[in-house]
């Protein structure tokens, strides 16, 4: 399995600072998006922790029987824990937290390891599949049935999290395993991007696209061009046919 990937990340139309980060560790077949939050300067440093410490954490397990999924849930346990240990040693960090949405390749296997609001998207075959569900207080109401779409999109609480790393001494993430196949292309991305533009756009831009960086550039631009309320960062990975 051969890998292709890209990836953009802006500011957006109204944010002063970008509290999100993104990590491509071809090497180790890492790939992540995190989108911190907190007062002053805290998100920002939530999401970098949560990236060095996830890749450390994958890097200490090479050559080891364990499984990609158990490999992403020991990776985001060891962020959790660096991103809690430096809010409370810092008055000013304290509360701060990040979403986490990563993916690990392996030879003929993926795992997937999510918590938060970020997303991960599959598009096969022109068709474009939600792999995460959002850890929020809308999207569980949702879930329930107890409000609609039109109401989501305009609740007052529509970001408020139920999930994220730093915010508890433990985490439990989303996990999934599946098996890629030529063409696939994943998309990981903030919310900062799926705020404004819907699957429908995500699927045209990264389907009408063989440049992956292009493709990124247009999900950027349609999310800022939407409104841009917040940073939005966009992780395209392509799976490829070995030579």
């Amino acid at each position: 399995m051969w890998l292709r990937s890209a990836a953009r990340t802006d500011v957006g139309m109204r944010r002063q600072a970008n509290e999100d980060r993104y990590a491509i560790v071809p090497d180790l077949g890492l790939f992540l998006v995190a989108d911190g939050m907190g007062g002053h300067k805290a998100g920002q440093v939530a999401s970098q922790l949560a990236a060095e410490a996830a890749i450390r954490a994958i890097e200490t397990l090479e050559g080891a029987t364990v499984s990609l999924a158990e490999r992403l849930r020991h990776a985001v346990a060891c962020a959790n824990r660096e991103i809690f240990r430096a809010a409370e040693g810092k008055a000013e960090l304290a509360g701060m937290g990040t979403t986490l949405v990563s993916m690990l390749f392996g030879a003929e296997r993926l795992a997937l390891a999510h918590v938060g609001d970020s997303r991960a998207y599959l598009l096969r075959n022109a068709r474009l599949r939600a792999l995460t569900d959002d850890h929020s207080i809308v999207a569980e109401l949702l879930r329930r049935q107890a409000i609609s779409e039109e109401a989501a999109r305009a609740h007052p609480h529509r970001h408020v999290l139920t999930r994220a790393l730093g915010v508890r001494p433990r985490i439990e993430p989303d996990l999934a395993e599946m098996t890629p196949q030529p063409g696939d292309v994943f998309v990981l991305c903030s919310d900062g991007l799926t705020t404004h533009v819907g699957d429908a756009e995500i699927a045209d831009c990264v389907g009408g696209e063989a440049d992956l960086e292009r493709a990124a550039a247009r999900l950027v631009e349609a999310a800022n061009a939407a409104g841009g309320l917040d940073n939005v960062t966009v992780l395209l990975v392509r799976v490829e046919k070995e030579d």
